[in-house]
């Protein structure tokens, strides 16, 4: 049995100085925030390239159709929805017709992948979904019944954004953004629940 520390304003702290204090993780975060900022729209296919390309490199998110993923969100036309925050851009990306694969006759989408994407285009708007946080959050649900969900629902960007902004109200956790918790709650799974490790290797 996994043992949880009470999620407090200064629990969250120690794990994002951990995180800020990563040799690799906090360099990584920064040079895409820069990438993202000197190129922050989606028309020109070579500027979706790139970022694509540096995202999957450092965070290992597994687009091997780089091209194709790229050309895709240049037809989603996706940057007024960025600005605004609209979760149907996850999925818009995640799910587009022309990306979709198959694996073990198991038709798999590219979710944690659009997750990040929108997030370093809008960091106030969009957490990133991965396995940790999805562990973590449903350890906490077991736990304290912090908010009422499936875990299917994790995976609906509308009900992830909802499930988190839960999380923070029910620890009362006053002092952080939406960025923070993600942060925390990414580095706080990753030592909860080691084995499962697919957001930033």
């Amino acid at each position: 049995m996994i043992e949880l520390q009470t999620p407090t304003n200064d629990l969250v702290d120690k794990y994002i100085d951990q995180f800020n204090n990563d040799e690799r993780y906090y360099p990584a975060d920064q040079a895409i925030i820069n990438l993202f900022d000197a190129f922050p729209d989606n028309k020109k296919l070579e500027d979706i390239l790139l970022k694509l390309s540096v995202i999957n490199d450092l965070y290992s998110t597994n687009i091997l159709g780089t091209f194709k993923m790229a050309k895709h969100i240049q037809q989603c036309d996706i940057d007024k929805g960025l600005k605004t925050g609209d979760p149907d851009i996850v999925h818009q990306i995640a799910t587009g017709h022309d990306i979709r694969t198959k694996k073990n006759n198991k038709e798999i989408n590219f979710y944690s992948f659009a997750t990040k994407y929108c997030n370093w285009h809008n960091r106030d708007n969009y957490a990133i979904y991965d396995s940790f946080v999805d562990k973590v959050l449903m350890a906490y649900k077991r736990k304290d019944k912090f908010s009422t969900f499936r875990q299917s629902d994790l995976k609906d960007f509308s009900k992830f954004k909802k499930i988190i902004e839960d999380f923070a109200d029910h620890y009362n956790l006053t002092r952080h953004n939406l960025k923070e918790i993600d942060k925390f709650l990414w580095i706080y799974g990753k030592e909860k629940f080691p084995a499962s490790y697919d957001k930033k290797e």
